[in-house]
C-alpha cells in the first residue's frame, strides 16, 4: 500500500479567510489615513500602516491602536477655497 498524501488542513478556505481579513484590515488602516489626512495630520501615512499591521498582529492590538489614535487625533482642519 501507498501512504496517504500529506492533508493540510484548510488549505484554500485558510487563504480566503486571510485574503479576506487582510482587505478589512487594509480598508481599517485607509480609514485611518484619510481621517488622519483631514485633521491635519503630518504622520497620516503612518498612523493608516501602522494601524493595518497592528490588526494583523492581531485583535487585540489592532483595537488598542484604534483606541490610541482616536484619543490622541486632533481637530479636523477646515479647508478653505
Amino acid at each position: 500500500m501507498f501512504p496517504l498524501p500529506l492533508q493540510v488542513p484548510g488549505g484554500p478556505e485558510l487563504m480566503i479567510i486571510f485574503l479576506i481579513l487582510a482587505l478589512v484590515f487594509g480598508l481599517i488602516g485607509r480609514w485611518v489615513y484619510r481621517d488622519a489626512k483631514a485633521r491635519g495630520s503630518d504622520w497620516a501615512w503612518q498612523w493608516g500602516v501602522g494601524i493595518a499591521l497592528l490588526f494583523l498582529a492581531g485583535l487585540v492590538p489592532g483595537l488598542l491602536g484604534i483606541l490610541i489614535y482616536v484619543t490622541v487625533r486632533g481637530e479636523r482642519v477646515e479647508s478653505t477655497p
